[in-house]
């Protein structure tokens, strides 16, 4: 590949008509299909933009692209390719194109921007997560259960972390895992202090509570997988949703499991919601006397009439998947079970 091609394809253009809507966009060479219909407004679904959850897939009607490698193909596969089929967040364009867009119904999208922060508190919450507010210039335009790109220097690409608080307020919170020898964990530790400006970009996905607020809902989430849980919680709370609500909560041990006082407060106060801690690997003689075990094992076993039932699931890939497999199994139609992959950047 010639050393130059990266500025050629960023500064060549191909038009997009986006079907049904009969919409035209631009999406330049270096650009996803996917990330030129969030940057135009279109409100195409999606939501790991990592080629891990499928929902982008679309129908690609004419013209050319090029594919990057790495979709899963558990939700993608050569099958799909041959039917013409692509992955929005996963194909660059190399002529003008059309596409069957699948369209999200709940309004339209949020454009990203650029919004200049200051890191306002650092706080470690367990052994191995901390909890980090940013200052905001102003009320940041985002839906509880989006996420937002940290743009770092010298880290590349760009981390995604989903806000953990409601929007509307003049921070924004977020819940970050280190990993040993993970750039951002580094830099976290070592760098990153109160006071020091940064750049966070977004918002992106569309996890979140849907408008029907007469069916209960049931979320699962495991780890840092609490963040996106716990926006829509509080944005629920804070506009005196009453759908009945019960949150499984899944850690390794009591160490693991934080912001366990709010979601205990937020239990106490509302009839309808109930939240369930689960630990996986807590020490049998520790006194603990909630429940054990894996997070969707307990789901599985206390899993009550599935009727009018919607599911939120987020964390990990693989208890992504677990879950998906209890409410499926449980009769919950697909387009009720809401997920959220947390997906170590590659």
């Amino acid at each position: 590949m010639p050393a130059d091609q990266p500025q050629v394809l960023a500064r060549t253009s191909f038009q997009v008509v986006i079907e049904p809507l009969g919409h035209t966009i631009t999406c330049r060479g270096d650009q996803t299909l996917l990330d030129a219909c969030i940057q135009a407004g279109v409100p195409a679904r999606y939501n790991c933009r990592s080629g891990e959850c499928g929902e982008c897939i679309a129908k690609l009607n004419a013209g050319d692209v090029s594919e990057l490698p790495g979709a899963d193909p558990a939700v993608f596969d050569d099958a799909k390719r041959a039917a013409g089929q692509i992955l929005l967040c996963m194909c660059f364009p190399r002529s003008p194109v059309r596409v069957d867009v699948p369209l999200n119904s709940d309004g339209p999208a949020i454009r990203p921007q650029t919004v200049d922060v200051t890191v306002r508190t650092i706080a470690r919450v367990t052994p191995t997560i901390y909890q980090v507010s940013l200052a905001t210039p102003g009320p940041v335009e985002y839906r509880a259960g989006q996420c937002f790109e940290w743009v770092l220097p010298g880290i590349a690409p760009n981390r995604t972390y989903s806000a953990a608080n409601r929007p509307g307020g003049d921070h924004i919170d977020f819940h970050i895992r280190v990993y040993p020898g993970g750039k951002v964990g580094d830099h976290l530790q070592d760098t990153l202090a109160v006071g020091q400006p940064m750049r966070i970009f977004g918002p992106f996905g569309q996890f979140g509570l849907s408008a029907s607020d007469w069916r209960p809902s049931l979320c699962v989430a495991g780890g840092t997988g609490l963040a996106p849980i716990h926006a829509i919680l509080d944005e629920a709370f804070a506009h005196g949703d009453r759908r009945p609500m019960r949150f499984y909560f899944g850690a390794r041990n009591q160490a693991e499991l934080y912001c366990r006082e709010r979601l205990q407060a937020w239990a106490s106060k509302s009839p309808s919601f109930q939240f369930i801690p689960v630990l996986s690997d807590e020490p049998p003689d520790s006194g603990w006397a909630g429940k054990r075990g894996l997070v969707t094992d307990v789901v599985a076993q206390e899993i009550e009439d599935p009727f009018g039932l919607e599911a939120y699931v987020c964390g990990p890939p693989a208890m992504i998947d677990a879950a998906v497999a209890v409410f499926e199994a449980a009769g919950l139609s697909p387009d009720d079970i809401h997920t959220d992959r947390f997906v170590q950047a590659r």
